[in-house]
Parts: structure tokens; C-alpha cells; sequence
């Protein structure tokens, strides 16, 4: 999973910076994988949560795999890289998965002056306006948000004051480009083709080995 390029940074002594990245990981897959790569490179994160939602109020109802299954593919996902955490806050609590919520029982485990930054795609970036709680959101952690190549954003158009809008903008990153998609693995699981190069071997084991998606 780590190559030379991800090797751990040389930043300053100062607070702990730590990154969190939610979704239903259903399942989890190298797109998540590169994204948390990249947002180590570009905060210069000591460490990167994964935060399987309970039941993501975008997907109500819909997930595919239990919590327990999603939680153990991305527990299997990320085993070879230190600065990689699974955080349990949203499967322990159970019910519809907020992000405010989520945000909060992380800041809460966190030292006092550690920096939060939740882990965000373009389409993601978007909307985020609309989210339970926006505006208490994005006050209490900063956005780090990843697009793909040749795509821009416009601060007016993120839905927030302007000094908000203008934050979001400044953490906005637009050179990611990993086309992985939940959905098409799942279609390929439930076929039985393989599912080389979209997740780590150790998740497509244990989506063959439970029967996932089938």
C-alpha cells in the first residue's frame, strides 16, 4: 500500500493534525485508500480516521454489508499502514450517522489544540451546505477537499458566508483523479469476477470468503 511518496513527513513539533474520512465503505476500496494518501501529503496529517457510518443519511436503508462486515474490510483495509485508524464512533452509536455528530465525538477524544480535518470529494464539497448542522459543522473542523484534474471550484457558489466559503476554497485540492467506485465492485462480487486492483487482497477475501454481495 505505501510507497516512497507516502513515507511519514518531517513536519515541525506542533499539534497533533489529524484527518477523518466517513462513508459507508460498502465496500471500502483503493479510491479510499489513495484519497487518505493524499490528504496525509497535503495537510501533512500525523494520522487518518476511517469512519464507517451506521446508517449514512444519504444511503438510508441501502447498505449492502452489516456494520460489522464493513467495519472489519476497512479494519483489514488499512492494517499495513500505522498513520491509518479505524474510528468506531458512528457503528458504536448506532442510528442515522450525522457528520456533526461524528465530528464531535472525535474532537472530544482529541488533545484541545489538535486540528480535525474532515476528508471530503468534490461532489461532497458541493452540497455540503445542505448537511445536518452545516453551519456548526464547518466551524468546528477544517474541509480538506479533493477533486478531479481540470475540475473547479467557486467560492460563491459553496452556500456559506463568504468568509466560510472563502476556508473551504483555500483547503480545496484539485488533482485527484481515482475513478473506484463501491457500485461496480459490488456488481463484480455479485458475478464472481475478480476484483484485482479495486480493493486490497485481504477485503476481496473476506467479500469471498462471507459471500458479500452475492
Amino acid at each position: 500500500m505505501q510507497t516512497d511518496a507516502d513515507q511519514p513527513h518531517n513536519r515541525p513539533p506542533g499539534p497533533l493534525r489529524v484527518g477523518l474520512l466517513g462513508g459507508s465503505f460498502d465496500p471500502i476500496h483503493e479510491g479510499h485508500l489513495a484519497l487518505a494518501f493524499a490528504a496525509l501529503r497535503a495537510a501533512e496529517l500525523d494520522r487518518v480516521l476511517f469512519a464507517p457510518a451506521a446508517d449514512s443519511p444519504f444511503k438510508a436503508g441501502l447498505m449492502h454489508a452489516s456494520p460489522e462486515d464493513r467495519a472489519e474490510m476497512v479494519r483489514r483495509a488499512i492494517a499495513d499502514e500505522p498513520r491509518f485508524e479505524l474510528c468506531r464512533a458512528d457503528l458504536d452509536r448506532g442510528g442515522v450517522s450525522y457528520s456533526i455528530d461524528l465530528v464531535e465525538a472525535v474532537k472530544s477524544s482529541l488533545p484541545a489544540d489538535a486540528e480535525l480535518f474532515f476528508v471530503i470529494g468534490a461532489d461532497s464539497l458541493a452540497g455540503l451546505h445542505r448537511w445536518y448542522r452545516a453551519a456548526d459543522l464547518v466551524q468546528l473542523c477544517r474541509f480538506l477537499s479533493f477533486g478531479r484534474r481540470g475540475t473547479a471550484i467557486d467560492p460563491a457558489d459553496l452556500g456559506f458566508d463568504p468568509d466560510t466559503n472563502a476556508r473551504l476554497a483555500a483547503d480545496w485540492h484539485p488533482d485527484f483523479d481515482v475513478p473506484d467506485s463501491s457500485t461496480e465492485i459490488r456488481r463484480r462480487a455479485a458475478a464472481g469476477e475478480p476484483l484485482d486492483g479495486l480493493v486490497p487482497p485481504a477485503v476481496a477475501a473476506w467479500i469471498d470468503s462471507r459471500g458479500l454481495y452475492r
